[in-house]
């Protein structure tokens, strides 16, 4: 898939469904999947989704 185009960029802020009150930031998208890091804790483990797991 050739040019394709994600929801959200790098540096995006944005919210699980699961978990909507807790920040993210996006840090990469690569193959169809959001790499995010925790706004108020970048320390914390990074956590991955699908585009339509996040707000």
């Amino acid at each position: 898939m050739v040019g394709q185009e994600s929801k959200f960029k790098p540096g995006d802020t944005v919210y699980a469904k699961v978990n909507p009150e807790v920040k993210l930031i996006v840090r990469l998208y690569y193959r169809r999947i959001y790499y995010c890091t925790y706004a108020q804790d970048t320390k914390k483990k990074e956590v991955v989704f699908f585009e339509r797991e996040l707000l």
